[in-house]
């Protein structure tokens, strides 16, 4: 009788380590996630795993998490009567590869397992407060690769503490994050967004995610269709990172159409419209003349000699450009489709702009 007293005793030690063993911790690759292939605590104990939300928070951002960045994991999990809770938690990438670093913050009940890539109870760990138990550890996002989806998983044991692996109820939960790509800056629109030739004022330059208050060095206008045609902006002020003021003074000259904006590195490209002053008619002379109006082949400019003469699209794009070197000045217009132009006559700063109509 002694002897097979004996050989219960062999027989039954293997399963009494083992259930001390897992007192003391996940045996690793027990958190129900693809790179453990599913495994769970089920695959010692009795039962079928059932899947919870919430049992896993973070510190993590709503807007993801940032590559680099050390952040606190808690799991917690709960279930009525309760006699020991254990658990396991890891973190993957999408194909189910071990992701981040964990690294323990609670020694007295919590460790690393399965070759440091998840986090497990100790023997301390598995006690609980009513019919729950927390557990917190650090991880560490990785810095590269980056993945644009992290997802954690955990498997919990609630124990019913009768010693064996029977009676006890499994249960599994994950929660993803996203990887955090931070907003690109950029000018987002000009308040007013057009201005008259001749406008001296001021204006506001709106921005999405950049970092002026940190400096603005230039602000300037330029023409979309010929860069080299700008005017700067004077009077930088930074009211934040979303917002500038500056002080412009648009030539009476310049051409009108559309233009981008520049601050500094970033663009707005047909951000603002110079629009024709409308007060340039009063400024009209008797000598400069423009016939016939309407136009078939060829227009006559009767203006001073050494002016600027432009002829351009109600758009503002310039046709044709010529310096008058008598005071008769010709210009060809049989190619142009029939429409309306605008035909201005420049000389020492001051401007005279004239409908021309074609057909």
């Amino acid at each position: 009788m002694k002897k097979i007293y004996n050989v219960l005793i062999v027989m039954a030690l293997p399963s009494i380590l083992l259930l001390f063993s897992y007192v003391n911790g996940s045996p690793g690759g027990r958190t129900g996630s693809v790179g453990d292939g599913g495994h769970t605590c089920t695959d010692c104990h009795s039962g079928t795993a059932q899947p919870k939300v919430g049992w896993i928070t973070s510190n993590i951002p709503v807007e993801g998490y940032t590559p680099g960045t050390t952040y606190t994991i808690t799991a917690t999990g709960t279930f009525s009567g309760v006699n020991k809770f254990g658990f396991e938690l890891t973190a993957e990438d999408p194909f189910g590869s071990k992701i981040g670093t964990f690294s323990i913050t609670d020694p007295s009940r919590t460790k690393l397992a399965n070759a440091n890539s998840s986090v497990t109870h100790t023997s301390s760990g598995t006690s609980v407060s009513g019919n729950s138990s927390t557990w917190s550890m650090n991880w560490t996002a990785p810095s590269s690769p980056s993945p644009s989806v992290i997802k954690f998983y955990a498997a919990f044991n609630a124990a019913n503490g009768n010693g064996s692996t029977s009676g006890d109820v499994i249960f599994t939960s994950s929660v993803s994050y996203t990887l955090f790509v931070p907003p690109v800056p950029e000018i987002t629109s000009v308040e007013p967004d057009h201005e008259q030739q001749n406008y001296e004022g001021e204006l506001n330059i709106i921005g999405s995610a950049t970092n002026w208050t940190q400096g603005v060095s230039n602000v300037s206008f330029r023409y979309h269709d010929d860069n080299t045609i700008l005017f700067d902006a004077t009077d930088i002020a930074v009211v934040n990172d979303e917002m500038i003021t500056v002080t412009v003074s648009i030539p009476g000259d310049i051409e009108i159409g559309t233009y981008d904006v520049v601050v500094d590195d970033l663009t707005l490209q047909n951000g603002f419209v110079v629009d024709i002053y409308d007060d340039i008619l009063t400024l009209s002379d008797a000598s400069i003349k423009v016939y016939p109006n309407p136009a078939t082949d060829v227009l006559s400019v009767n203006a001073p000699i050494n002016s600027q003469i432009t002829l351009m699209e109600m758009s503002g794009k310039v046709i044709a450009s010529q310096i008058s070197e008598n005071e008769i000045s010709k210009i060809d217009v049989s190619l142009l489709n029939d429409g309306i132009y605008l035909m201005q006559v420049s000389q020492n700063g001051v401007s005279i702009v004239k409908k021309i109509i074609k057909n």
